[in-house]
């Protein structure tokens, strides 16, 4: 079940429904949340259900044991068992297949032939992100910042609530977990929130991404192309990732802004950075601040000096590549923006940078093009047919067809401008301020080419895959 489906529209507004009545019941209001969670999971596949109630169960006796415990020792043993079972089982579905797969290309490379066995392991939807949600919530009771959840369904609730549970954001306990402890107030500003946020997500999901999916599938599932048509193509996909991710994770915030809930901002437009560290402080900022509270900081951060600064953030990236995907080309993305913050930071803290100010449109111009090298690992199939599209870069031999081509993808990427400006400048305390007919208007105006795109078979979001 995917937001933008019918099936899911339904879903919604029999669920919205029901909950209303039993709004003011917290007990009642826990287990339908938790009830309509199962359900949504299980849509994509039921048998993945037993997986999630056993691995979130491990972590909320884990969590428990942790907060009775005053031994030092035995706090830490529940912790490692989190961290084991969490790690354990993404590891086993998610990077078993390509972990084995790099095994046996590496026996052949050195000369040692050998019979490869069929293995393939189904990759349960959204595990990346409850995974990470559940291990943040055991780590942080151990560090003293929360108290563990005693009652089981309230944690579930936590834990499968299902705008956020298969793409996010990554909520932290700390935010979510006390909105379930708390009676919530649903009023007129956060219904009339949630529907503006909706309506702007799905904009960027079936009007702007899935304008730029078949230009993207149409360069990176043909070989060698010519050099200006890559170029094209992965600036379309950073138009078809954005408005898809983004689109995702407005949806999310806004079904739960309707529900009376909080969730984190995840995109904070993030194509007008001016630096790559700025980049990163607003795409997919849950998933960049768990890596910094989660990994960077425990690894030393920046406490150790230049040179295992820049190991550390290296390093980060290169996991939260791996984290995408069972693929080497998310290795090579994580490893290009890990190397670029790396040297960004050298920059940063040089005494040069002091008498030299670079101007905001060079800087803008440099990020965008480290992020667009980044994209063209991230989408294509190998890291062989990434050196190929680069290759072609270099030669640039344009097909007679580029032109209209052209004209397509800067067609996409002048909505996504345009997006990011207006999202900017008009943010929801300022459209709170216009006339109730503009804001009539506009929502009509974004619901019109809703409509419009909207399709019998719609394409998945692409965070699905991870």
């Amino acid at each position: 079940m995917i937001f933008n489906s019918n099936i899911f529209i339904l879903f919604f507004s029999a669920f919205a429904l029901i909950y209303w009545l039993v709004r003011r019941n917290q007990r009642c209001r826990d287990w339908l949340i938790l009830g309509s969670s199962f359900i949504f999971y299980g849509t994509w596949d039921w048998r993945f259900l037993g997986l999630l109630v056993v691995t979130g169960g491990i972590d909320f006796v884990c969590a428990y044991k942790i907060g009775i415990s005053h031994n030092p020792t035995y706090k830490k043993r529940w912790l490692m068992l989190s961290i084991l079972s969490n790690m354990g089982t993404l590891g086993f579905f998610k990077y078993s297949g390509f972990f084995l797969e790099s095994a046996f290309h590496i026996l052949e490379i050195v000369g040692i032939q050998s019979t490869r066995p069929v293995f393939a392991v189904i990759l349960p939807a959204g595990i990346s992100f409850y995974t990470f949600q559940a291990l943040a919530y055991t780590i942080d009771v151990y560090r003293g910042h929360i108290k563990s959840e005693t009652n089981p369904v309230k944690y579930f609730a936590f834990l499968t609530f299902f705008p956020q549970l298969v793409a996010g954001p990554i909520e932290r306990a700390s935010v979510l977990l006390p909105q379930f402890r708390q009676q919530r107030f649903i009023n007129d500003s956060m219904i009339l929130r949630g529907v503006w946020f909706i309506l702007w997500g799905f904009f960027l999901k079936v009007v702007i991404a899935d304008y730029f999916a078949p230009l993207v599938d149409m360069v990176f599932n043909v070989k060698h192309l010519g050099g200006s048509v890559n170029i094209l193509a992965t600036l379309a996909f950073g138009g078809q990732i954005y408005g898809d991710f983004a689109g995702y994770s407005l949806i999310a915030i806004g079904l739960a802004n309707t529900l009376g809930f909080e969730l984190s901002a995840n995109f904070s437009y993030p194509y007008l950075s001016s630096n790559i560290q700025d980049f990163w402080r607003r795409w997919h900022q849950t998933l960049s601040t768990w890596f910094r509270d989660y990994l960077y900081i425990p690894l030393g951060g920046d406490r150790f000096g230049s040179f295992r600064t820049f190991f550390n953030i290296c390093l980060t990236f290169i996991l939260a590549g791996l984290w995408h995907g069972a693929n080497w080309t998310f290795i090579f993305w994580g490893l290009c923006h890990g190397l670029a913050l790396g040297c960004y930071r050298i920059w940063r803290t040089s005494k040069i940078s002091a008498s030299i100010r670079i101007p905001k449109i060079v800087g803008w111009g440099m990020t965008m093009w480290v992020v667009g090298i980044g994209w063209l690992f991230f989408r294509a199939t190998s890291v062989s047919h990434a050196w190929d599209m680069v290759r072609a870069v270099a030669k640039d031999q344009p097909p007679s067809w580029s032109n209209d081509y052209a004209l397509a993808v800067s067609f996409g990427l002048l909505a996504v401008w345009f997006y990011d400006v207006f999202n900017k400048h008009f943010h929801w305390e300022r459209v709170c301020a216009w006339p109730w007919s503009l804001r009539v208007v506009v929502k009509s105006i974004l619901l019109v080419f809703i409509v419009a795109r909207w399709g019998k078979e719609p394409p998945s979001f692409i965070y699905f895959q991870f």
